[in-house]
C-alpha cells in the first residue's frame, strides 16, 4: 500500500489483551495508519496491556459487550457508520459476528470487502470446547464464513484445515503469516539492560513465550528443560491458570530454581536480545508470533512440529533441526543441546526474517482482500 492510498480499513478483534492476533492487528493498524490510511479500530471493551501501543490518530470503538456474538447490532451500526472499503476480522467469534454484521449492513462484496481471519487450527482448537459450544460454533462458521469475501489462515495447517471443515475450496482462501518485528525495535531491545539477573551470570538461558494453557504443552518442556545435559535456566513469560500446577512439576522434577515464571511483560524483546534459546512445546499452532519474534533476535529455537503446520512453515525447509515431535521431552532435550552447541549462523536466520516483514505482510493483507 503506496502513501496515496485513500483506502479506509476497519479492524475487529474481541479485546486489547496480550495475546498474538490482538499484536498482529495492532501493528496492522499502525502500518497503515503511518501510510496516510484512515483506520478504526473496534474492540468489544477498550483497555488492555497493548492497547497503549495504538497509535493516537487510529480511532477506536467499542461493542459495548462482552462477547461477540453479542456484538452484532453494534457491528451493523458500526459498518454502517465506517463504511470502510477494507474490514479485518481475527479470531472465530469475531468473525461469525462481523460477517453476520456485514450481510445485515448489506456490505458485504462491492465496495467494502469483508477478510475473516482464523489464527488456530480450527478442529484441534475446538476440542477444548463442551460439544454444546462446539456444535453451535461449528454450525455458524458453516453458515457465515463462505459469505466473507476472503477467508485467512496464517500457516499452512489452518488454511487446509478451514477447506475441510466450511467445504468449499477455492480462491477466497489464502495464507498470510504473521509478521516479523520491526528492525527499530530489535535494535532498541538489544540496548536495554538485562531485564533478569540470570542473564548477568555464565548459565545458558532458555526462554519462552506464551500463556500457560493446556495448548502450549509446557510439561513437555519442562521435562526436556530437566532432562536436558546442559543445565540450562528456563524464564517463561505469559500468565494463565496452569501456573500453580506448572510450578507444583518444576519442583517435582528438582528445577524449581531454573525455572522462572515471570507473568506477562511488556518488555518481552529485552528477554529475547539477553536468551541463549527460545522454546515453543505447543499441541497446536497458527503461526506463532513468539517464533518469529525469537529469530528476529538471532536466536536459534526449539519447536514442536504442532498441529497447524505455523512452526513447520517458518523452520522446516532452513532448519528442520529445530523442530521435534510433540510430547517428545528427549527429542527436545537433545535439540536444545545441540542449538546451544553449534547454532546456526545470524546471517541463514536473518535470510528466514526478511521474508515476514511489516512492509510485505501488510500489503499481502491489502492485495488478498482486493482479488
Amino acid at each position: 500500500m503506496g502513501k496515496s492510498t485513500t483506502c479506509d480499513v476497519l479492524i475487529y478483534v474481541p479485546t486489547f489483551d496480550g495475546g498474538g492476533a490482538e499484536r498482529v492487528f495492532v501493528r496492522l493498524a499502525n502500518f497503515y495508519t503511518s501510510q496516510g490510511t484512515k483506520v478504526t479500530f473496534v474492540v468489544n471493551k477498550a483497555g488492555g496491556p497493548i492497547q497503549q501501543t495504538l497509535f493516537p490518530e487510529v480511532k477506536v470503538l467499542e461493542t459495548g459487550v462482552r462477547q461477540s456474538l453479542r456484538a452484532v447490532p453494534r457491528l451493523f451500526k458500526i459498518l454502517r457508520q465506517e463504511r470502510p472499503t477494507a474490514v479485518f476480522s481475527a479470531l472465530t467469534s469475531a468473525n461469525i459476528a462481523m460477517v453476520a454484521a456485514a450481510r445485515l449492513a448489506g456490505l458485504t462484496g462491492a465496495p467494502t470487502r469483508v477478510m475473516v481471519c482464523e489464527r488456530n487450527e480450527y478442529t484441534t482448537s475446538s476440542k477444548r470446547y463442551s460439544p454444546k459450544k462446539r456444535f453451535l460454533f461449528s454450525t455458524l462458521i458453516r453458515l457465515t464464513y463462505p459469505f466473507a469475501d476472503k477467508i485467512s489462515g496464517n500457516a499452512s495447517g489452518v488454511v487446509e484445515d478451514l477447506k475441510r471443515y466450511v467445504k468449499f475450496s477455492g480462491r477466497k482462501f489464502c495464507l498470510i503469516p504473521n509478521p516479523a518485528p520491526d528492525s527499530a525495535q530489535v535494535e532498541v531491545a538489544k540496548t536495554a539492560a538485562p531485564p533478569h539477573p540470570w542473564f548477568t551470570e555464565n548459565t545458558p538461558v532458555a526462554v519462552a513465550m506464551a500463556r500457560l494453557v493446556p495448548q502450549k504443552d509446557y510439561p513437555t518442556m519442562l521435562r526436556a528443560v530437566a532432562e536436558c545435559p546442559v543445565p540450562v535456566r528456563l524464564i517463561v513469560l505469559g500468565q494463565g491458570d496452569q501456573r500453580p500446577e506448572l510450578e507444583a512439576m518444576a519442583a517435582d522434577l528438582g528445577i524449581q530454581d531454573r525455572v522462572d515464571f515471570a507473568g506477562f511483560r511488556m518488555n518481552r524483546f529485552d528477554y529475547l536480545a539477553h536468551s541463549n534459546v527460545f522454546l515453543l512445546s505447543s499441541l497446536s499452532e497458527g503461526f506463532p508470533n513468539a517464533l518469529i519474534e525469537a529469530l528476529s533476535f538471532g536466536l536459534p529455537c526449539v519447536s514442536t512440529d504442532c498441529a497447524g503446520g505455523g512452526p513447520r512453515d517458518v523452520l522446516g525447509e532452513p532448519f528442520p533441526q529445530m523442530l521435534v515431535p510433540m510430547q517428545d521431552s528427549h527429542a527436545m532435550a537433545n535439540a536444545m543441546t545441540q542449538q546451544l552447541s553449534h547454532p546456526p549462523t545470524s546471517e541463514r536466520i536473518a535470510a528466514v526474517v526478511e521474508r515476514f516483514s511489516i512492509d510485505a505482510i501488510s500489503d499481502q493483507f491489502l492485495r488478498e482482500i482486493r482479488a
